[in-house]
Parts: C-alpha cells; sequence; structure tokens
C-alpha cells in the first residue's frame, strides 16, 4: 500500500482513533477453509452489491455456542448451514449462528445484498461504470475491510483459499485474484468470470474489480515456471501499458533473486480509480500511475514486491506492520541497485532516512517500536519509512549474502503463514547462528533510534603493522535506551584516499576495538557508506579545487576558497544531544538534540568557511530556540576532550532561521547554542547612542564605543557583584578593546561612569 501515504497525514487528523466495535476474538473460534464468493449483481448505477457466499469452516474450540461471521453495513437476506436454512441474529457487523449440537467441519452460505462500505481509502468502491475493492482501511480499526463484500473471519491471520465468480453486463470484465478458470456466458445478457487462488490467503488481500477493461498480457519466464502476467487497464490506459512497466521482468528477476520464486500463480495489476494495494496477484494500481512512463516504477515495485512481504508471509497483527510496509518500502529502494546504481540506491534512502529522523514522530504522534505502532497511524512512517531503513540496516549487521539467504530461507519457513516479530528474530537467530536478541531490542523492540560515534582514536606504529585503538560511544535520539551487540562500520583511509572497511562490534555507552593494519591511517571514519541507518546523516566528497558544495540533507555548505591538494570531508547531522558543556555558563544553552561533525584529511594549505543551518519554525532547533530572547550561536570543539567555545562567525537571518556562517572551517564538532538575552546582552539602563558593546559573547576581545569624546570610566563585575576591573578612557572618538584573558568564561556585568554619572550597564557573556 506505497499510497497509504499520500491520505495518511490527511485523514488520521480527522479520524483519530475511530474503532470498530466489532469482535476482535472471532478468528480465536472458527477457521475459514475457504470460500466461494458469487457477486451475482453489481451495480454501478445505484451503488450496489447482491451476493452469495459459502464459507467452508471448522470450529476451533469445544462446545462452540454459535458461528460469528463479520460483514459490515449490508443487509443479510438468508443464512444456511450444510442446505439448511438457520435462524441468525446480526447486529455490529457480526452475524451469529447459534449452534445446538457439537460443531464439525461445515459450509455456511449467507445471501446479502446493499451499498457496500468504504471509507476515502479503504473498502468497496464504486467509480462511475466501475467497482472495485481495496482490502484495508487507514481509519477503520481493526483495518481489514474484507468484511465489506463478503461475511467473513475479517483478520491477518485466518488464511483461506478462494473461488471468486462474478457476474457482470456482457461487455464487461470481472478481475478477481488467482487464475481465471473459465468465463460463462449465461445467455441473459451476463457473463460470470470465475476466479481461483488456491494458495491460502487473509482476507483483505482477495479482491474483485468491474469495468470496461482491456487486457495486457505477457509472460515472465520465472526461477520455478513461466507465470503469465495480466495487466487490466481502462482502454485510454491500454497503449501506455509497455511503456509503464518496460522494466517488469527486471524487477521481478531482481526479487527472485534476492528472495526466492515467486510465491502465486500469477503476476497481475487491474487499474482502479484510486490505490495502489497489494491484492494477491490482482493489484489494484491507480489510473494515474498507467501513464507510458517509469516515473510511477517505484509504485508498482512496491506494491510486487509485497507479494513476499506481506502476501506470501504476513505480519500477524496491525501493530507489527513494518513486517509488511517496511520491507516493501525497502524494497521499492534496494531494486534501484540492480536496475540503475547502488549511489542512487543510497541517495534515496538517504533522503528517506533524513525525513524519519526529522518528521516520523511527528506524523505518527511519538516515537514508537515498530513491532508496537499503535493502530491509528498503523498505516504511516514508523512503519514504512523506518521500518525500510531498519531492514536496511539488518542487512548491513547480517552482510548482503548472510542477509539475502536469511531473508529467502525467512520466506520458505513462514510461507502462507502470519508472523511477528519476535518469530522472525527467533528465525535468524536459528538459521544465521548469531543471537539477534540485541539487534531487535535496539531497533525493533524500543522506541527511537540509537546513535554511533567515534570519540576517539589511537594509532600505534608497530614492526610490521600500526595499531589502532578505536573509542565508540552510543547515545540515543527519542528514547533512554542503550542497546547491545551492535556492529558498525568504519573506514582507514589510506594516502591514496581508498577506504578499507571493518566492523566494530560493542555494547553499552561506549566501546573500545583494537584493529592492526599495515599502513597508517590518515583518517578513519564512520560508515562512510551509509550502510547503518542510526540517528546521523552524513555524506562525504572529495575536493580538488576551491568551490562550494551543500552538503544533501545535513543542512550544511562549504565554501572553499584556498586548496592545495586534495582533500576529503565528510559532514555528519547527529540526531542526539552533544556533550554538555564541562563548564557550565549561566544564559548559555547548547542544543539538547543534534550536532555536526567535520571529520576527513584536510591539506596544509586550506581555507574554506561552513554555513550552518538553524530552524526553530519547523522540526531542527525548536526545543533550542524558543523566543526572541535566545540568541543563536555555534559553538566549537576539535576534540571530545575539550570543552565547546566560541569561534569566529556571522549570523544572517532571523532569530528563528537562518544560517551561521563559521569563518575559518575545521575538523570538529559544531553544535547550535543559543544565549538567553535576558540573562545576557540585554541593555539595563544603556543609552545605545552613546556607547555599544559588541561582540556579546565574546571571546578574547571587546569593543566599545562612544559616540562623543569625553572621560569614561568603565567598570567590570562579576556575577557576585565584585570588581574585577577599572579602566579608564580619555577621548571624543575612542574604541577600547580589551583582552579578557585572564577573566573566567561567564558573566560579566559592565558599567560605563560619565562625569560621575552611570550612563551605561550591560551583561557581558565572556566564552572560553
Amino acid at each position: 500500500m506505497k499510497n497509504a501515504r499520500l491520505f495518511i497525514m490527511f485523514l488520521l487528523l480527522f479520524y483519530m482513533g475511530t474503532a470498530n466495535a466489532q469482535n476482535n476474538d472471532i478468528g480465536d473460534t472458527i477457521h475459514a477453509i475457504h470460500y466461494n464468493i458469487h457477486l451475482n449483481h453489481i451495480n454501478t448505477a445505484e451503488n450496489t452489491i447482491a451476493a452469495y457466499t459459502e464459507i467452508k469452516l471448522v470450529p476451533l474450540i469445544e462446545d462452540l455456542a454459535y458461528i460469528p461471521l463479520e460483514l459490515k453495513d449490508l443487509t443479510v437476506d438468508s443464512v444456511f448451514i450444510d442446505g439448511t436454512e438457520w435462524n441468525f441474529t446480526y447486529t455490529d457487523d457480526v452475524i451469529r449462528l447459534p449452534l445446538t449440537t457439537k460443531a464439525d467441519t461445515m459450509l455456511v452460505g449467507v445471501y446479502y445484498h446493499g451499498q457496500p462500505f468504504h471509507e476515502d481509502w479503504g473498502g468497496f468502491h464504486f467509480s462511475g461504470n466501475y467497482a472495485f475493492n481495496l482490502g484495508v482501511g487507514f481509519v477503520s480499526i481493526p483495518h481489514n475491510l474484507g468484511k465489506t463484500w463478503f461475511p467473513c473471519v475479517d483478520n491477518f491471520t485466518d488464511r483461506s483459499s478462494y473461488d471468486v465468480f462474478i457476474t457482470v453486463e456482457n461487455g464487461k470484465t470481472g478481475v478477481g485474484g488467482g487464475l481465471l478458470v473459465e468465463t460463462t456466458d449465461n445467455g441473459n445478457g451476463t457473463t460470470t468470470w470465475h476466479w481461483k487462488i488456491s494458495h491460502p490467503i487473509p482476507t483483505y488481500l482477495e479482491s474483485a474489480a468491474v469495468g470496461d477493461y482491456v487486457l495486457y498480457e505477457d509472460v515472465y519466464e520465472g526461477m520455478e515456471k513461466d507465470i503469465p502476467i495480466n495487466i487490466y487497464t481502462r482502454p485510454s490506459e491500454s497503449a501506455k501499458v509497455a511503456g509503464s512497466f518496460v522494466h517488469l521482468h527486471e524487477i521481478m528477476h531482481f526479487f527472485e533473486e534476492h528472495f526466492g520464486p515467486y510465491p502465486f500463480e500469477r503476476i497481475g495489476y487491474v487499474s482502479t480509480a484510486i490505490g495502489a494495494m497489494e491484492h494477491a496477484t490482482n493489484i489494484a494500481y491507480p489510473h494515474f500511475a498507467i501513464n507510458g512512463n517509469t516515473s510511477y516504477e517505484s509504485l508498482y515495485t512496491h506494491e510486487l514486491s509485497h507479494m513476499w512481504f506481506g502476501d506470501e508471509v504476513t505480519c500477524s497483527t496491525a501493530e507489527d506492520m513494518w513486517l509488511n510496509e517496511g520491507w516493501a518500502t525497502f524494497c521499492e529502494l534496494y531494486y534501484r541497485t540492480g536496475l540503475y546504481s547502488e549511489e542512487l540506491f543510497r541517495t534515496m534512502m538517504r533522503d528517506m532516512h533524513n525525513d524519519v529522523l526529522k518528521k516520523a514522530h511527528i506524523i505518527d504522534g511519538g516515537f514508537w517500536p515498530l513491532n508496537d505502532i499503535p493502530q491509528d497511524v498503523t498505516y504511516g512512517k514508523t512503519a514504512y519509512d523506518k521500518g525500510g531503513t531498519v531492514a536496511n540496516t539488518l542487512r548491513a549487521y547480517l552482510g548482503d549474502t548472510l542477509f539475502f539467504d536469511a531473508m529467502t530461507a525467512y520466506l520458505d519457513q513462514f510461507a502462507y503463514q502470519s508472523v511477528s516479530s519476535y518469530d522472525m528474530r527467533d528465525f535468524l537467530t536459528s538459521y544465521t547462528g548469531i543471537d539477534m536478541g540485541g539487534f531487535f531490542d535496539n531497533w525493533v523492540f524500543t522506541p527511537g533510534s540509537p546513535h554511533f560515534g567515534i570519540d576517539s582514536v589511537l594509532v600505534t606504529e608497530g614492526d610490521a603493522s600500526f595499531m589502532v585503538d578505536l573509542f565508540l560511544k552510543q547515545k540515543r535520539f527519542g528514547y533512554d535506551f542503550l542497546g547491545d551487540d551492535n556492529i558498525v562500520e568504519i573506514a582507514f583511509v589510506k594516502d591514496n584516499f581508498d577506504f578499507v572497511t571493518d566492523t566494530v562490534h560493542f555494547s553499552g555507552a561506549t566501546g573500545h576495538s583494537v584493529k592492526f593494519i599495515d599502513f597508517e591511517p590518515r583518517a578513519v571514519l564512520l560508515d562512510p557508506l551509509e550502510t547503518t541507518n542510526d540517528a546521523t546523516i552524513d555524506s562525504y566528497r572529495f575536493f580538488n579545487q576551491p568551490q562550494d558544495y551543500a552538503y544533501p540533507e545535513v543542512i550544511f555548505k562549504i565554501m572553499i576558497d584556498e586548496l592545495s591538494d586534495t582533500a576529503l570531508i565528510q559532514v555528519t547531522n547527529n540526531f542526539a544531544a552533544p556533550d554538555t558543556l564541562k563548564t557550565p555558563v549561566e544564559g548559555l544553552r547548547i542544543s539538547p538534540n543534534r550536532f555536526w561533525k567535520i571529520d576527513g584529511i584536510l591539506p596544509e594549505e586550506f581555507h574554506a568557511q561552513g554555513r550552518f543551518y538553524y530552524d526553530a519554525v519547523t522540526v531542527w532547533d525548536n526545543e533550542l530556540i524558543i523566543d526572541e530572547n535566545d540568541s543563536l550561536v555555534i559553538l566549537y570543539r576539535d576534540h571530545p576532550r575539550n570543552d565547546w567555545h566560541y569561534v569566529p562567525q556571522t549570523r544572517i537571518g532571523n532569530w528563528n532561521m537562518g544560517y551561521v556562517y563559521v569563518e575559518d572551517l575545521q575538523l570538529g564538532e559544531y553544535t547550535p547554542a543559543v544565549y538567553d538575552k535576558t540573562i545576557v546582552g540585554v541593555p539595563e539602563n544603556t543609552d545605545a547612542k552613546k556607547v555599544k558593546f559588541y561582540p556579546n559573547p565574546a571571546k578574547k576581545k571587546l569593543t566599545i564605543e562612544f559616540a562623543e569624546r569625553g572621560h569614561y570610566t568603565i567598570r567590570f563585575y562579576n556575577e557576585k557583584g565584585w570588581l574585577l576591573k577599572e579602566l579608564t578612557v580619555n577621548g571624543r572618538h575612542a574604541v577600547w578593546r580589551w583582552e579578557p584573558y585572564e577573566v573566567a568564561p561567564g558573566i560579566l556585568v559592565a558599567e560605563v561612569i560619565n562625569n560621575g554619572k552611570s550612563i551605561a550597564t550591560e551583561k557581558i557573556l565572556i566564552l572560553k
């Protein structure tokens, strides 16, 4: 359901918390083995259906008092058990058939009619002369909407086979899931289309679509067998199918190569007014996406990947929807490595990951564990996009070969079953021989995202190799938790700028690893190939000449004006709290949730300016910059052992949004910070026409300008009121510069006296 994200942001705001009153335990009492669904009349003028469904079912508990079946907002005409008409009640969208004797396998038939339910997205829809279903709703809770067009056991775990008989006016087509068994001319101006799907699927994956359709046919030579391709479209779209699906064979081959044989009997799409929805072998695909080019290729790829992740193996509960949607989102990006390039995949994954870190917790109303997402945001960014980044991180954790082998085995082990994240964890542990508990605790079962960083590196030359001591640290974005059994990739950079990669394993807040390599590394970078989607966004670039370059997604631009040799510069935007000030300063606050790190290799002759973006209007800095009394600065440190301090810079913009230009960019860490002007730098009794103090905050020097010649006394006091310094200035146009190297960082109060009268006082923040 890729297009879920186009609706979610709008629908959930209006319908948050809407719930269905039906019985959630029906699947615990009966199991439907097979459905025969007869859509006998579909009236597109009045938006109604008349139908008959037979369900072969078996009780799951002893002494079952009644048979419950779910059917939403339709009129039930009659009910039969094994051919005998039966009494029933129908309330709260549940048909109940009382039993007087011990029940065994039975055939229940239900005749019904009416105008089917639909919400803005899910349900049974009519659009002109077309009708179709979408198997889940975003607003309805539970989400499963098989019940909108046939009586059923409507959940993610009850799996059945299906025969669907769709009767339509001659000239129209009825399309269902599975293979077309036959079409029957009924001799009364109607034709019945009989479709059969033999592989067991949940109710939400069965489908029906009716309309004036043209069939595009092809055959894919699959890994195990030839597989028919059927794409049903409106006549106006038929000439565009080949152009839109030009890469379908290549994508199928890519998925079979990575995840095993295609698990169903047909590859199918049907054009519908809205979508997309991964109905098994009969994907509901929106009209607009069949446009003759590949602009929506990722959309049909996402839905196609669901045949493995979602249809063959299904999440057991809505809360675990990432097992369906997160994996399909990963697939929708990863296929580009086969058809296009690794770099394109990396760029798109970085863009999505950046969006997750910035917005997922806002759009979805909080940080959620992937396996326990609230049902009002089942189809939100957490399940889709964060789920996709975690699937990608699992790939890095296991390595490509083991990852794809393990996931193919997972799909085979649980084929045509429903699973939980715990099932996936336990299977991967068994299959790989690696205890996956740490990974799943850190990435799946806990809200937020881990953050990894290199604290320091020590290189020692030996007789035959170099010993590299790596010290790492772990923080977390969005929750208080530190994971164990972490694996992160590091790269040692050679003189020729080649990367030699290795992995570091550690648990808890800090880690230490020793590596022996046969060269002295010019730099050690953390995950430069962006294999792990932790709470960082980063990219690197080589520079051979002066230039300006805006790093993608890290809200940083470098402006190099002097460069004598090749430079390698990696920029990381860290979504984690920077280390605190070693010496706290009243009125000065550093960012609670982000900082930049500039790493790499700089030649001897190098000069660049760095432009750092700040923004309290959206999500970046709204916890740091509260109001216009907060004045933003950038603080710097070259190494974690040193404290943050002010560097020469210029700010351009408003109090809540703009850029800070650092004049002399160096390797190290940079963090946004603010000083509160109600504490620091606000004139208490200053006539701005007579005296000015700048810069404020000050580091190393303070300038004081007087508008008129005169005899001035300037006194500096600490916060306790002790006089620290008294200066005398004579002149008509005097500028006095004071080097405050002997003054400790903190707040000073400056008082200016002229002719025995205090004419100005101001608080000055002195930085280290």
